[in-house]
């Protein structure tokens, strides 16, 4: 069962037994001074430059994440669709919590976005989840609930459960709900990994058909060598079943580790897209 998103271009189906797709990351600024100036001061030229060099270095979808201190997100999200929307011709994610940020950009996205995305808070549910219904998008939803994020595997799986109902309750199809185990940083835990991956192959194992999607690089926050760490990460998360990652395309290390993760698992025919990744000269350390 795949879930169908589009942009401007043509439909991409996200196939959790097919090969990974990347949805990029770089629109957040969060931690990134250079594009919190640029949503301030409406430079809309910067996030057009960052989206089309994502979709350039392998992004199958652009994440569009206007939340940070001082930035009004109704006001600034949806000119930031328009703006993403208009530069590349792929599906955009649509990144926020904010109910009046997510009813506004969706009036002016195009296509078929993935809305990410709701948890099994009450407030959320009751605010964002008939807006997404509504729309008729596909939807992704956190391993977080009411009290936060369950600190162990079995937590987390309850509320995907969960939310996982109220979404079908609500009249989402069942293949438009992606589930999102919430990838902690090691520095912070050294048992973050250990329970984001058990959780995707649980999650994996219990819901076949539905996609799986995390914010992969934020296992590596405060560490040394953050690609090395992402790389080895996502490599293992794509063999376990994370087949739509949001991390950083333009990351050689990164991209190398999900095109070998499309090899381990048997989705790159004869290592195609390995090799020609390769000779291309895009291969680590190249």
């Amino acid at each position: 069962m795949t879930t169908l998103v589009q942009g401007t271009g043509s439909p991409l189906a996200l196939d959790p037994n097919g090969a990974a797709r990347i949805i990029g990351e770089r629109i957040n600024p969060s931690g990134r001074s250079a594009l919190r100036r640029a949503l301030l001061e409406r430079d809309w030229a910067y996030l057009a430059a960052e989206a089309q060099r994502q979709v350039a270095a392998g992004a199958a979808l652009v994440d569009v994440n206007v939340g940070g201190k001082g930035i009004d997100e109704a006001a600034l999200l949806p000119e930031a669709v328009r703006a993403v929307a208009a530069a590349v011709d792929v599906p955009l994610s649509i990144d926020t919590r904010d109910p009046r940020a997510l009813e506004r950009a969706l009036a002016v996205c195009p296509g078929r976005p993935l809305v990410n995305s709701i948890g099994g808070e009450r407030k959320v549910l009751e605010e964002n989840l008939p807006i997404v219904a509504e729309r008729g998008v596909p939807v992704v939803v956190l391993c977080m609930g009411q009290g936060g994020i369950p600190a162990d595997v079995e937590g987390r799986l309850c509320v995907a459960r969960q939310v996982f109902e109220a979404a079908l309750r609500a009249g989402i199809k069942q293949q438009d709900i992606i589930f999102d185990p919430l990838v902690m940083t090691v520095g912070a835990d050294d048992q973050a990994a250990r329970v984001a991956l058990e959780t995707v192959r649980r999650l994996r194992a219990e819901f076949p058909a539905n996609s799986i999607t995390g914010g992969a690089s934020n296992v590596s926050y405060g560490m040394p060598d953050r690609q090395a760490v992402n790389a080895g990460f996502l490599t293992t998360a794509a063999v376990l079943g994370m087949n739509a990652p949001i991390t950083d395309p333009t990351a050689a290390q990164v991209r190398a580790a999900l095109l070998l993760a499309d090899v381990f698992l048997g989705h790159d025919r004869r290592l195609r897209g390995y090799m020609r990744h390769y000779r291309q000269g895009r291969a680590p350390g190249a």
